[in-house]
């Protein structure tokens, strides 16, 4: 995994470990990396990606899990496969997805999350941050927005939600990466410019360019936690930084949509 989705797992563990959650829906699982975390750490769960191969990949990642009937990869689009459905979650997720929507899919997004959430679950959400880093991998992913702090106080308003943590990471190792990243991404995709941001969401969900989002087997020995455990800890003590590339939040529900439940 690239450094920076290895700290961002780390500061998601730190962050769940001492919550009991017990089932999790992952939007926009891609791959499964995220999801193998959570499986990882006991919970059972559902993914849902809109890249027929990126769920193959996950699949095949995580087949001893779906193997026991803890984990279930959905090739559809959670706003659809669940508007009839009656189902809760302790921790609905997503790992950058929610700057590929425009802002009346944000809105039926949250209202989603908001309907499926267990009355003491969270809602987690990983985004790109800070406008001024809007580049290249923003134009070939189909980017709508990069996220400001002030943007997750606003949508915990606009929502009805609580912020129960707010946290920029990986800084400084993303923002020392970034030149080299961009060029990997310019060489590698920069036809995708061309694309419709829909077929550019979608194949975001599974990339394949080496030493960006594919490593070598050998680049274990330096891309692990306890390697970059030094750059986790800046990254916490760093975590309201203006030049955070990442935003992390976590949300609830508020008193008063506890009431309605």
């Amino acid at each position: 995994m690239a450094p920076g989705t290895i700290l961002q797992h780390q500061y998601l563990k730190h962050r769940l470990r001492q919550k009991k959650y017990k089932t999790f829906c992952e939007i926009g699982s891609g791959n499964g990396f995220l999801s193998a975390v959570l499986l990882k750490m006991g919970l059972q769960g559902t993914g849902y990606d809109l890249n027929q191969s990126a769920c193959l990949n996950n699949e095949k990642l995580n087949k001893e899990y779906i193997a026991n009937r803890s984990y279930k990869v959905v090739n559809g689009d959670f706003f659809n496969e669940e508007k009839d459905q009656k189902n809760k979650y302790d921790l609905i997720i997503s790992c950058m997805v929610i700057e590929h929507l425009p802002q009346e899919a944000v809105d039926r997004y949250f209202d989603s999350c908001k309907k499926h959430i267990a009355s003491n679950g969270c809602i987690v959400v990983f985004v790109p941050a800070a406008m001024k880093f809007w580049g290249i991998e923003d134009e070939i992913a189909g980017h709508f927005k990069r996220y400001e702090y002030t943007d997750f106080k606003q949508m915990a308003i606009r929502y009805g939600l609580l912020i129960k943590d707010l946290s920029g990471l990986t800084f400084p190792l993303s923002n020392m990466l970034l030149p080299f990243t961009n060029y990997l991404v310019k060489k590698h995709e920069g036809y995708k410019k061309d694309l419709s941001m829909q077929e550019q969401t979608i194949l975001s969900g599974n990339r394949d360019i080496k030493f960006k989002t594919t490593f070598p087997w050998y680049t274990k020995l330096i891309l692990n936690e306890v390697v970059l455990y030094p750059f986790y800890l800046l990254q916490r003590i760093f975590k309201n930084s203006n030049n955070a590339m990442v935003l992390y939040c976590e949300l609830s529900l508020a008193t008063d949509e506890l009431h309605k439940i």
